[in-house]
């Protein structure tokens, strides 16, 4: 059944997302601060929002995707934003990587207009958003989700309930800091087998046949090895999500050593104004270290 949706934040991972929403047969209100980005949707049919609260107008699902937590609050209970509009028996759905705690304080304003929340953080970067094939990570409660299931099956080939609100973000930094730390450790490895004169490829096959091979790595290695970081997932988004999981564990009382240590290499790498590279571009802030490129020979 088609479904009134307003979309908000159309971005490396929200255009595409909104785009399968259309495919499936939805009616689009769409927002984002730079407007340029929300283009193709409108040539694929979608209505262009002035504000987030145009976007909500009306819409019995509301969805946001945007970069951090003052985003999320602005576009949600800023002026003319989401909560404005919404209309009771809505349900807002936001994909944002934000703080647990912001997106509880959401859920409770957007209760308060009898309305529905579920934190939905996605992971599957830019190419699973084009494919309809992300995994999302749910809080809020169960009902809610079965009400929006058929939406998410269209932008999500796993949808995996985690509990209360809050509780999907409080997964995905765990899943990020997990992410983040294989692709920086993968960097060291390979930079240490450069210096000492090992050629990427044959360190790759070293790899693959044996226990430390991973899917991710089997992913971003060609792009290292091209010196490409286009960005799937920016690096600036994961030194945030970093940042977040490591008030998530000391508000937990909980010590994460080694992601301390890699939160400060992906903020190195940001320093150097690599925020806007994909976050494989961790990698260059070792090989500048090292004086050496973790590079292919070949063309």
């Amino acid at each position: 059944m088609s479904e009134s949706i307003g979309f908000i934040g159309t971005g490396i991972m929200g255009q595409p997302m909104a785009m399968n929403l259309l495919k499936g047969g939805h009616r689009l209100s769409v927002y984002n601060r730079t407007k340029a980005k929300t283009e193709p949707l409108e040539r694929a049919g979608a209505r262009v929002a002035a504000t987030p609260a145009e976007a909500a107008r009306g819409a019995g699902v509301v969805m946001t995707i945007v970069s951090d937590s003052a985003a999320a609050e602005e576009v949600v209970l800023g002026k003319n934003g989401v909560l404005e509009t919404i209309a009771a028996g809505a349900v807002l759905i936001d994909s944002s990587t934000i703080s647990p705690t912001v997106s509880r304080k959401l859920a409770c304003q957007v209760a308060g207009k009898n309305a529905a929340m579920l934190d939905a953080p996605v992971t599957g970067s830019k190419h699973g958003a084009e494919k309809g094939e992300l995994t999302f990570m749910i809080g809020g409660e169960r009902a809610t989700l079965d009400r929006v299931t058929p939406i998410l099956q269209l932008l999500g080939k796993r949808l995996i309930y985690c509990g209360q609100n809050g509780l999907g973000l409080a997964a995905k930094l765990a899943q990020n800091v997990i992410q983040s730390t294989m692709v920086e450790i993968f960097s060291e490895g390979f930079v240490l087998a450069a210096k000492a004169g090992v050629r990427p490829e044959t360190m790759m096959e070293i790899v693959q046949g044996s226990m430390a091979r991973a899917t991710l790595t089997d992913f971003k290695a060609p792009f290292i090895f091209r010196g490409d970081f286009t960005p799937y997932f920016p690096l600036k988004l994961m030194h945030k999500d970093l940042e977040l999981a490591m008030e998530a564990a000391y508000a937990h009382n909980l010590p994460m050593p080694a992601a301390a240590a890699v939160k400060e290499v992906y903020g190195a790498a940001k320093a150097q104004g690599k925020g806007e590279l994909d976050y494989a571009a961790v990698i260059t802030v070792l090989e500048d270290l090292a004086g050496v490129k973790v590079r292919s020979a070949e063309p």
